[in-house]
């Protein structure tokens, strides 16, 4: 082989070696990714101007350096806020890490709850060049306040008779979700009298909560009673209301049922739609019996 030829090979072999150890990092950073894995809000629903918390899982697999993104909050068309810039992926011993994961968490200043309804918001990550390297939509949803007013009542002897001056226990149940700020309420109660009677105050606070009230009265006169407990404001307003109605001095309904071994009349008195049907079948079918005896007779005359 000639000396020209020689270093001929040398150069093409070194060109393709250079040209695999150039090919092998390109390619392996083809392959990296950074992704957001999930993102929710912190509750499954808010009350109005209420403040909101969106939780995001975000992922990375084959990094080869250090990379530094944008996290962001946008509507369906423009960027609501930053909410935070990211280095990854460096672990505390700071030394790379290809694949790793991060949980956020971010309480956004911009207004989420402003209206009840469901509304679409979306986390997006971008490089520092800006372009976006993932997207994920996320749901508000924003409800009514919503409170609940129900009442039960026991009698001394539990036997859903209420005799005269005997005491009945009501018990009253407060429920309350989507609340925006902690309010003081009042409990009333009505006897029949025309009269509101304060029993207790409730403090229905922001968010969701329940709280339970008791009262306790023995009815001197006989005859159907109505009560009637309220929910009043700090106003006076009334909120909600709950009824019951109760009959003192009335006997419990009782059914008393009598089982005797019933004989033929008794059995077509207690059943005498069946029995009418049965008679009716035995009227139809003594005229087609008749009718075929007859036609019989016509033939052999």
């Amino acid at each position: 082989m000639s000396e020209s030829k020689s270093r001929a090979t040398l150069l093409l072999i070194i060109c393709l070696l250079t040209s695999v150890f150039i090919a092998v990092p390109a390619a392996m950073a083809a392959d990296a990714r950074v992704y957001i894995h999930a993102v929710s809000p912190s509750k499954s629903g808010y009350a109005v101007d209420e403040a909101v918390t969106v939780n995001a899982k975000i992922k990375w697999e084959d990094l080869s350096a250090n990379k530094t993104i944008e996290i962001t909050l946008w509507n369906s068309t423009d960027q609501l806020e930053s909410l935070e810039n990211y280095t990854i992926p460096y672990n505390v011993s700071s030394t790379l890490t290809p694949d790793g994961t991060y949980s956020g968490s971010w309480s956004p200043t911009t207004e989420l709850t402003e209206a009840v309804g469901s509304f679409t918001y979306y986390l997006k990550i971008s490089g520092t060049d800006g372009l976006t390297l993932d997207s994920e939509s996320f749901v508000v949803l924003v409800a009514e306040d919503q409170v609940t007013l129900s009442t039960v009542w026991q009698d001394t002897n539990n036997d859903r008779v209420v005799d005269q001056n005997e005491q009945v226990t009501f018990t009253i149940y407060v429920n309350w979700a989507f609340i925006e700020t902690t309010e003081s309420h009042s409990l009333y109660v009505n006897w029949g009298t025309g009269t509101d009677e304060l029993l207790t105050t409730v403090s229905v606070t922001a968010g969701s909560g329940s709280e339970t009230a008791t009262a306790n009265k023995g009815f001197d006169a006989t005859g159907a009673k109505t009560i009637t407990f309220k929910l009043k404001d700090s106003t006076g307003t009334v909120i909600k209301t709950s009824v019951c109605t109760i009959n003192v001095g009335a006997a419990a309904a009782t059914t008393t049922t009598t089982t005797e071994s019933a004989g033929i009349v008794a059995l077509i008195t207690a059943n005498w739609q069946i029995a009418l049907v049965a008679v009716c079948v035995l009227v139809v079918f003594a005229v087609l019996y008749k009718r075929g005896d007859d036609d019989k007779g016509k033939k052999r005359k």
